[in-house]
């Protein structure tokens, strides 16, 4: 890249060509007012605050629109430009309430007027949801306006709209920056918003009038974060002001893993954002709006309660440790199961399986995984074994998506599919219905449930130059199939596989013949389980025909290995991974993050560790669990790369985390193995035990067993996504309305 050398402000700056005046002084810490910019955005221009002035040149250009050149003299705060963009911001201000703005009472009303808060219809700083975070409001300080206005003030009087379930929009306060309507173009193949109206009627809309989720927005929320006022406000935070606090953190919702920022406030989490929009990508519906309400849910587990009779008693954690000791001292091995949600954290399942096999002697430890999917499930992992990262789609030159919609989950594998549709990669989609892909893509195949699998295999055929199987198409189908198999015949093809796919109810056959596709192609394979740890729980070992590492119970090497670590010997029998679907033999079953079964005999003893109770009731000994934001753990993505995230507040009450609280059991029952005392302890000796772990690189996940084939069972409705056992709408009252739109 060519290094040019420019002077802002009488400093010798090195620049890179093609970038503009504004990003190389925003490298070197230069202040240039604006409120049009944001970062990785395409420069707009429309504010014109940030107006400078270059030697040579009798204009005043805008610095995010000018590109630097040898030699070039900038000036950025003259006394001409102050002036300008003085009178610039005052005509931004006639059209935005402006009283508070330049109101020389302005603290004082901080101190005495707190009660203007909450109004319905926001008129005024001190009664803006945006107080104290409006970039306006900071404009205006920095260039320090005050006095009256020479200009009338022009009040739009819009009607704040409320009716969508994630946020409010007050187009009373909008100043036309465009910022939303950039950023929904930059993230999504469909354009939400645009402007409606011309002149001084101008304001952000939809086309037709139509509302959001008519429009085909997806709610990721880019557009309520990059608002620079209060025109765009999330609901549920729209009142808590100021965060106190920041956090790095990791999304369990999916297996992605997004990485996220928390921002907190007197110890919640009030907010949710991406760490990097434009550069990592956006969140989804779910992590960008649902996190807040689901870890602060009313119904949130705070102490341990037993079951007396019809009632509930709290106990200490004492307590309850020593009356589950007792349960399990007098529990057969045979007798004992453990059954963790497959989003749990790294350290809660390696230290789940590894109570089972060393403190209750048994194999039964599992996840749901096996029932969920089915005789399919041997095929998953298959494909997990062989995953590659999003990165992988940057230089593909053909895309096949197979049962992927991404309107409202997994914002970030669209924006990854956007950037590669720029590029002048191709796009296919499989899909039983239509779906958020299907008027974007080359080639949108719409196949029924069950016949998913035969279009896959006959396209197989094609690309080996054989003659057709004789399975009877459409004159379109049959056009759609040889016209997609010269598209895929590009090289690089990735073929990614969502989890409408995975979950599919005849999935194995589905997932075998894009297995069979992808080796005649040479294709990389991107499976993205609905799950937040699945790739995490194979390589713990939380399956009875699994041992950490992803190695089978039959590999000698590996048991050695563990033994060793463990100092004991591991239990030689293994069993039935779909164990807890025998209630008779079950005297315990412990439930971590996961709903108890309903069919269990009354004679079992069930313990359930969670943030909610039980939906069916069926518990003896409730636990409250830490959520995701109140412990510091690690999750594996769909790729096998790891990903630690860190606790942004305190557990709610008197809730631990699975590890803490399952070594608190062991020490109780006198076993050795489990005086860990933080989450790093754990992975570190997770590390002796699976390659590559904690070393910031992906996992070695080709020893994994598929194990064997199960019985199948009817997935979730594809609209619908679960966490720790529970739809998300049971948490989120805005996830819960789109539900009942669709």
């Amino acid at each position: 890249m060519t290094t040019l050398r420019i002077t802002v402000d009488g400093r010798v700056l090195e620049a890179q060509k093609g970038e503009t005046i504004l990003q190389t002084a925003r490298r070197y810490g230069f202040y240039i007012p604006t409120l049009c910019d944001y970062a990785h955005l395409t420069p707009h221009g429309s504010c014109r605050l940030c107006i400078v002035e270059v030697e040579g040149s009798p204009k005043t250009p805008t610095a995010c629109t000018t590109p630097v050149e040898e030699g070039m003299v900038v000036r950025t705060h003259s006394p001409r430009l102050q002036a300008l963009r003085s009178e610039i911001l005052r005509l931004l201000l006639s059209e935005h309430p402006v009283s508070c703005l330049i109101c020389p009472e302005q603290d004082h009303c901080d101190e005495c007027m707190i009660t203007l808060r909450k109004s319905g219809v926001t008129t005024g700083c001190r009664s803006c949801s945006k107080d104290g975070l409006c970039e306006l409001q900071e404009l205006v300080v920095r260039i320090g306006l005050d006095g009256q206005s020479p200009y009338p003030v022009f009040y739009r009087g819009h009607t704040v709209e409320k009716g969508d379930p994630f946020f409010d929009r007050d187009y009373n306060l909008c100043i036309l920056c465009g910022r939303c309507l950039r950023v929904c173009e930059a993230l999504h193949f469909a354009t939400t918003l645009t402007y409606v109206e011309r002149g001084n009627r101008t304001i952000v809309g939809t086309a037709f009038g139509r509302s959001h989720l008519e429009a085909g927005c997806s709610f990721c929320g880019a557009c309520v974060e990059v608002c620079p006022t209060g025109a765009l406000v999330e609901k549920y935070s729209k009142w808590d002001g100021i965060p106190d606090g920041e956090t790095k953190a990791i999304c369990p919702l999916c297996s992605l893993n997004c990485e996220l920022r928390l921002l907190t406030k007197k110890g919640q989490v009030i907010i949710s954002l991406p760490t990097d929009l434009l550069g990592d990508g956006p969140l989804c519906l779910a992590g960008r709006f649902g996190i807040p309400e689901l870890v602060n849910h009313p119904q949130r587990l705070k102490v341990p309660t037993l079951r007396v009779g019809n009632g509930w008693q709290q106990l200490t954690w004492e307590e309850a440790a020593q009356i589950l000791a007792e349960k399990l001292f007098n529990c057969p091995s045979e007798n004992f199961g453990l059954l963790i949600s497959d989003s749990s954290s790294n350290e809660d399942l390696y230290i789940a399986q590894k109570f089972a096999r060393v403190v209750m002697r048994t194999h039964q430890v599992s996840t749901v995984a096996a029932q969920r999917y089915g005789n399919g499930f041997p095929q998953v992992i298959e494909l997990l074994k062989q995953s590659v990262s999003l990165q992988a789609l940057a230089t593909a030159r053909s895309l096949l998506c197979v049962g992927l919609d991404l309107r409202y989950l997994q914002a970030v594998v669209e924006y990854k599919l956007v950037q590669a549709r720029r590029h002048g990669a191709k796009l296919i989609t499989l899909h039983s219905k239509p779906h958020s892909l299907s008027p974007f893509a080359d080639v949108a195949w719409l196949a029924e449930p069950g016949r998913q699998a035969m279009f896959l295999s006959e396209l197989t055929r094609l690309v080996r130059g054989k003659s057709s199987s004789g399975k009877v198409f459409s004159k379109e189908q049959r056009l759609a199939l040889e016209s997609a198999a010269k598209l895929l015949s590009a090289s690089p093809l990735v073929i990614l596989v969502g989890h409408e796919a995975l979950e599919a109810v005849k999935n194995k056959a589905l997932l075998q013949a894009v297995q069979t596709l992808a080796e005649a192609l040479h294709a990389m394979v991107i499976p993205l389980p609905a799950q937040g740890n699945l790739s995490g729980s194979l390589m713990m070992g939380a399956f009875p025909h699994l041992l950490p590492g992803g190695f089978g119970l039959d590999d000698e090497a590996q048991r050695q290995r563990v033994m060793g670590r463990w100092s004991t010997p591991l239990p030689a029998i293994s069993t039935d991974p779909l164990f807890w679907q025998k209630g008779g033999r079950l005297r315990v079953l412990m439930t971590i993050g996961e709903n108890p079964p309903t069919d269990l005999p009354d004679s079992v003893f069930v313990v359930s560790q969670h943030l909610y109770p039980p939906t069916n009731g069926r518990a003896d000994l409730l636990l409250p669990l830490a959520a995701f934001s109140e412990s510091s753990a690690s999750w594996l993505d769909y790729a096998g790369v790891m990903h630690i995230g860190h606790a942004a507040v305190p557990p709610l009450g008197e809730a631990l985390p699975a590890w803490q609280m399952l070594c608190l059991i062991a020490r109780s029952m006198g076993a050795r193995g489990f005086d860990f005392a933080n989450s790093e302890e754990i992975r570190a000796e997770i590390t002796r035990v699976v390659s590559g772990f904690w070393e910031g690189t992906t996992v070695d996940r080709f020893n994994l067993t598929a194990g064997s084939d199960h019985k199948l069972r009817q997935p979730l409705p594809a609209s619908e996504l679960e966490y720790l056992s529970y739809p998300l709408s049971h948490w989120v009252q805005g996830w819960q309305w789109l539900q009942t739109q669709r």
